[in-house]
């Protein structure tokens, strides 16, 4: 299995749609629902994590099983922060530790060639204790719970925990 630093994106939104689209259909699989998950979806986060973040792949024998982004966004008070941070997994392949290999190079990658940035932000399910245990054990902490934040399914409201990780290679630059 090869992962891919910020990939070359030409041909990347369609095989993206696809596994997006498969990860949808798992109940809890990714917080978008697969009526959500559209082009218009992919090339959004596409273009804001090639221009003002960072996306890595997972490609094993050609075929795209994995995927992680996250980006900036386009206010300079935040500009300290990669956010909406999403990862799939193709559902064959989960529990091959696809996720954490993608984890571990986003985060060394950070380290190593983001030193501006500070956090790294993301959502999980507070009842998902398999996923919140497993980013805490890559080092993220919990900041936080969000009553109700979300919707399960139908009107079913569910909490999400905040969660961060910090970069041990951040250093302040002066603008």
């Amino acid at each position: 299995m090869d992962i891919v630093i910020n990939p070359d994106v030409t041909g990347l939104a369609p095989r993206l749609l696809e596994l997006y689209s498969e990860v949808a259909e798992i109940p809890g699989g990714i917080i978008r629902r697969k009526e959500e998950i559209d082009d218009a979806y992919i090339s959004g986060f596409l273009s804001n994590a090639t221009k003002n973040g960072l996306i890595l792949t997972a490609v094993d024998e050609g075929k795209l099983v994995g995927e992680i982004h996250a980006y900036t966004p386009d206010i300079y008070a935040f500009q300290h922060i990669l956010t909406d941070l999403t990862i799939v997994v193709a559902p064959d392949h989960q529990g091959k530790g696809i996720g954490r290999k993608l984890f571990g190079e986003f985060l060394r990658t950070v380290r190593e060639k983001y030193p501006h940035i500070l956090r790294i932000e993301l959502y999980v399910r507070e009842h998902n204790t398999r996923n919140v245990a497993f980013y805490r054990s890559l080092g993220f902490v919990n900041e936080g719970r969000q009553e109700h934040k979300i919707f399960k399914s139908g009107a079913e409201p569910e909490t999400p925990l905040h969660m961060a990780w910090f970069n041990p290679g951040y250093f302040v630059r002066s603008y």
